[in-house]
């Protein structure tokens, strides 16, 4: 056995599989031009080294980093407008070992599943690689944060390149950063300095975790430019503390966004505890949110797994069926590109159970069957993960209508995460189905605590009101309904809800002024209104609510 420290690189031919199934000819074209022109030749002339052939994928070896980096350059740059062959590169510097007949080496896994995570046409380098470039050589690199490979103990951070002709737009790849500057107490108290240098630990730690966003501490502030920062203000008054947060943009010092929070500050530990989850659940939401738009000038196919999914999220924020269609869209390329990565497999079952709610379809056995199958394998891919937990859970629920199931995957998703934002929507629909009403209710104390900077609001309050119109909460859901109308009074959907809502509570010129709207609006489904999992005996919600249904 022999032993030696290297540069690997690892490249695939992107929709070799489907291309094999349109034009097999085209294909082995293809992987032969790799071989003879565009790949191996090339990187022989930087003392590149085949060292394994799989059909349409390679390992190489290099002797150097520049070299590795050199020939992904090269090579991508070539097939930049190539009109079939697109590649995905992953390097990494690693240890081999080698026998007669095979090499072995973590190195290599590594090096692989870094290529999964390269957007077509780009490559992808580790931390490891790119700590041994040049400082001139790294500029030529973007930071793309943290991932949490297949079977790697440690998140890893890898760092992307993209030929010229994809970023011409401005700041294109350019991979969101944050910046957390040090969180002011007052009064300057001992106790209250301690309380906000935790928070402010506690959320750049979060922060950390996060990929698709880079976090810079306070010491780099300085010497880092950042496209956001986040600043914090702890206000106590005897036992009583008020925590604001603000996401400002670092470019005009414009606030997009301020969050307040409130606690019992006689137990500082158990304060921290409560604040921390909630505020980075919406520093979460909210540069997601705001990120919409860095990737816009390139299409689907130009767009790595994670960029990918992040194109969904953003999708999904716009909140017209549209946008949703054109998130799930981008899911299945996801899918495509990396059949078993687990947080596309979760988001995209997601996407669809959303999509066939909101329409009030009827899928397919064979579609409903396949769903669950891509959930479980996004359990067994990212056991670690609250969303693939919570997803499965609501798939459980609202298709199986299986309900033990569903707080199991629950109660797995609290363990990892106990403030997942979506938390209080699952727990509120299995009281609901289950016929317990005020536990359905008790679940929806967190849509106050959010209140209206939470950038779902349209979607909760059609939900909480038909909570509460389920609990009997008549005048509670007769001002949620009249709310949610306001905010999107061209909702027919909405408008069916409130004239249903406005009904049940005896609330006639309400039922009448929803009546008159939904009357001249479009038959079409709202994306606030989905079909919910009921009790046989409140089915009614559901029929008064169908996009093709009259008003009450």
């Amino acid at each position: 056995m022999r032993r030696r420290l290297t540069t690997l690189m690892c490249a695939d031919l992107v929709g070799y599989s489907s291309l094999m199934g349109e034009d097999e000819d085209l294909a082995v074209a293809a992987v032969q031009a790799l071989r003879n022109e565009h790949l191996e030749p090339v990187a022989k002339t930087y003392g590149g080294e085949v060292l394994k052939r799989m059909g349409d994928g390679w390992i190489l070896s290099f002797p150097g980093v520049e070299a590795a980096l050199d020939c992904a350059e090269e090579v991508q740059s070539r097939l930049a407008e190539h009109d079939v062959i697109k590649l995905r590169i992953g390097c990494h510097i690693g240890e081999i070992v080698e026998d007669e007949a095979d090499f072995y080496g973590n190195g290599v896994n590594i090096a692989q599943r870094i290529e999964t995570e390269a957007p077509p046409g780009g490559a992808m380098f580790s931390e490891d690689l790119f700590r041994r470039l040049s400082r001139a050589r790294q500029t030529e690199l973007r930071d793309a944060g943290m991932f949490n490979l297949k079977n790697i103990a440690t998140p890893i951070r890898l760092y992307q390149w993209r030929p010229a002709n994809l970023t011409t737009a401005p700041n294109a790849g350019e991979l969101p950063s944050i910046g957390f500057e040090p969180f002011v107490a007052v009064p300057e108290t001992e106790e209250t300095e301690a309380v906000a240098l935790d928070l402010h630990d506690g959320i750049v730690q979060h922060s950390l975790r996060r990929t698709g966003i880079t976090t810079v501490d306070s010491g780099s502030l300085d010497t880092t430019p950042t496209v956001f920062l986040v600043r914090g203000r702890l206000r106590a008054a005897g036992s009583r503390a008020r925590f604001t947060l603000s996401l400002i943009m670092r470019e005009d010092l414009t606030t997009l966004w301020t969050g307040t929070y409130e606690g019992d500050l006689s137990d500082p530990f158990a304060f921290v505890d409560d604040m921390l989850p909630r505020m980075e659940a919406d520093v979460r939401l909210q540069t997601i949110q705001h990120d919409g738009n860095r990737l816009s000038h390139l299409n689907n196919n130009q767009l790595s797994v994670s960029e990918l999914r992040a194109r969904a999220a953003a999708k999904y924020f716009q909140q017209t069926l549209d946008s949703w269609h054109e998130g799930l869209a981008a899911l299945d390329r996801a899918v495509l590109l990396s059949p078993n990565n687990g947080m596309s497999l979760a988001m995209r079952a997601q996407s669809r159970l959303n999509m066939w709610s909101v329409e009030f379809a009827t899928p397919d056995v064979a579609a409903l069957e396949q769903v669950g199958r891509d959930l479980d394998m996004a359990v067994a891919e990212a056991s670690t993960s609250d969303f693939v937990f919570w997803a499965r859970g609501a798939y459980r629920l609202r298709v199986l209508r299986d309900l033990p199931g569903a707080m199991a995957d629950m109660e797995r998703s609290r363990e990892i995460n106990p403030s997942f934002v979506g938390m209080s929507d699952l727990i509120a629909q299995a009281a609901l189905l289950d016929a317990r009403f005020e536990d359905a209710v008790a679940a929806l104390d967190i849509y106050v605590k959010r209140g209206s900077e939470d950038p779902f609001r349209m979607i909760r309050l059609a939900f909480v009101a038909r909570v509460y119109l389920a609990a009997g909460h008549l005048d509670k859901a007769r001002a949620a309904a009249i709310a949610v109308a306001d905010l999107r009074p061209t909702d027919r959907g909405i408008q069916l809800l409130k004239a249903l809502v406005c009904d049940k509570a005896g609330d006639a010129e309400g039922l009448s002024a929803a009546r008159a709207a939904a009357a001249v609006l479009p038959k079409t489904p709202s994306v606030a209104i989905n079909r919910l999992a009921l009790p046989q005996e409140l089915e009614w919600i559901n029929t008064a609510t169908h996009p093709q249904a009259d008003p009450v």
